[in-house]
């Protein structure tokens, strides 16, 4: 019955430093190019907008070790920016906001609150929904929504100065690819401070 106890105490011991949930904050700016290709009156043409993101970017560890996690995360964002269209050289100003949901495995710096390397980075995949609404194009306002999958990475940079009291820095890129009929597709990066 002790012998039983005590490997029961040590697993349970052993499962919450391995799952030690902990929620953790970065928010910073996302840049992405999102692109299709529209057919018209005047051919076929490449659409495209370029989009800056203001980004919150909460994410949950729900496993964790010294070393790494696996995360779940929300980068929402929402920005504006101008939308071209090459066809008759139009252009309009758009709004738009982005939802994805990620799973990422962490190594290193930022990987947990404990953490203390000053390197380290993250791999993920995730399904996004993004929407957004052009207008003051003589030819092209427009609504719509794309979602479908999501891939990324990155790096995050730290340092033991005072200065930076344990925060960190991380840049990544990340790829969409919608689902949609008419599918937009979008890359970029993201700078995030890291709380």
């Amino acid at each position: 019955m002790t012998k039983k106890l005590l490997c029961a105490i040590s697993m349970s011991a052993c499962f919450q430093s391995l799952a030690a949930q902990s929620l953790m904050h970065s928010f910073g700016a996302t840049v992405a190019i999102t692109t299709d290709k529209v057919s018209s009156d005047y051919g076929s043409s490449k659409f495209s907008l370029s989009q800056t993101y203001l980004s919150y970017f909460p994410r949950y560890n729900f496993i964790e070790n010294e070393n790494s996690s696996i995360s779940i995360g929300a980068p929402i964002g929402v920005g504006a920016g101008v939308a071209r269209y090459s066809a008759v050289s139009d252009a309009g100003f758009f709004f738009a906001y982005d939802l994805p949901l990620v799973v990422d495995y962490n190594i290193g710096c930022k990987s947990s609150r404990d953490n203390e390397q000053t390197f380290g980075g993250y791999l993920g995949v995730g399904f996004g929904y993004s929407h957004m609404s052009i207008s003051g194009s003589s030819y092209a306002d427009f609504k719509g929504s794309s979602y479908g999958p999501i891939f990324r990475g990155g790096v995050r940079i730290g340092s033991t100065s005072a200065l930076w009291d344990g925060h960190g820095i991380t840049i990544g890129l990340f790829y969409k690819k919608g689902l949609e009929k008419d599918p937009f597709n979008s890359f970029g990066f993201n700078l995030y401070f890291d709380l």
